[in-house]
């Protein structure tokens, strides 16, 4: 089993975040085969409990946007871009904050493709719109970033690795009933608070009302949509025997 979490961590390594599909598959291939959802649960939680020392750990998250269930790899030693000195040259780095910047500061949390090409040309030093496409081919493979259709928005790994930093930026994104970050779900209709799709749809099995404003509850849908809100831990998946 020592060789499997191995494999499994290079795996994780190398990807960052993959679907759970792919997950299951490369896992069956293993030297001792993982066969289903519960044996690659319980391993990651082995693997968590041994790698969590030095600040890592594996998730089982399901994306925001897409509603992909997902397995993401989480460095969480600094709360900061810089780390990411080492895979990436400072230019790099410049134009992952503007991004994340421009999408934070936006009315839906979300940009337009072309628009985040652009914002190559807006750095300290010339950074062609390749470059640009290149280094957001790894972002995207990496589950920073995630582009869906004609827009880029957060990806699972970026709000995870950067909760701390979120929520001090954007105290308003967290959800009212489970005090995670929400860039997408539903809206309150009368003041506006967003909430995760799964909480509030949950939460009005047994209520009425908006737990943030206490009116009756009439909600709108927010971009898209999906049944978890992409922060819970291998952990919760796994029955105590």
């Amino acid at each position: 089993m020592e060789t499997n979490h191995r494999y499994l961590v290079q795996y994780m390594l190398r990807n960052g975040s993959v679907t759970l599909t792919k997950a299951l598959s490369y896992c069956k291939n293993l030297p001792e085969p993982v066969e289903d959802f519960r044996g690659l649960k319980i391993m990651i939680l082995e693997i968590n409990r041994k790698i969590q020392k030095n600040s890592f750990k594996i998730v089982l998250t399901t994306c925001e946007v897409t509603s992909q269930e997902q397995v993401v790899w989480l460095n969480l030693k600094n709360d900061d871009i810089s780390k990411f000195q080492i895979a990436y040259n400072p230019l790099e780095l410049e134009y992952f904050h503007a991004i994340l910047q421009e999408i934070l500061n936006s009315e839906d949390h979300r940009l337009l493709y072309v628009t985040v090409l652009n914002i190559t040309s807006t750095l300290t030093a010339q950074f062609s719109r390749d470059s640009g496409q290149k280094v957001l081919t790894k972002w995207f493979k990496g589950g920073y970033y995630i582009q869906s259709g004609d827009f880029v928005y957060l990806g699972s790994r970026l709000i995870l690795e950067f909760t701390s930093y979120l929520k001090a930026h954007m105290p308003n994104q967290i959800c009212p009933l489970c005090s995670e970050l929400a860039f997408t779900g539903q809206h309150c209709n009368a003041c506006g608070k967003l909430l995760h799709s799964h909480c509030i749809s949950n939460y009005l099995k047994t209520q009425k009302h908006c737990p943030s404003c206490n009116s009756l509850w009439t909600g709108s849908e927010h971009n898209r949509t999906s049944n978890q809100n992409g922060i819970d831990t291998i952990e919760a998946y796994v029955d105590e025997t």
